[in-house]
């Protein structure tokens, strides 16, 4: 992405209203916790046996949908979790 093409990205979003930008944040938010799920998911079919990567796989997502209340991705969850870390 160029300069000008990162600037046009730019004005773009501060056009949104509250809505959508909060929309938008939740949809980038999640194309990057996916992206990192298929890291994952690609390391452990490379290092582990099918069995257990698929009860790694299981396990996170029992974690992030039993523990930590987590069906869907958003910055509200994520966001919540980094200010408890730094005390807020």
């Amino acid at each position: 992405m160029n300069e000008q093409q990162r600037r046009r990205a730019f004005q773009k979003v501060k056009s949104f209203s509250n809505d959508k930008f909060w929309g938008w944040m939740n949809f980038i938010h999640s194309r990057a916790y996916a992206k990192a799920q298929q890291h994952y998911e690609e390391a452990m079919s490379i290092v582990l046996q099918p069995k257990q990567a698929a009860a790694v796989s299981a396990k996170a997502k029992e974690i992030r949908e039993s523990w930590d209340g987590m069906a869907t991705i958003t910055m509200d969850d994520t966001e919540a979790a980094e200010l408890q870390q730094v005390g807020v």
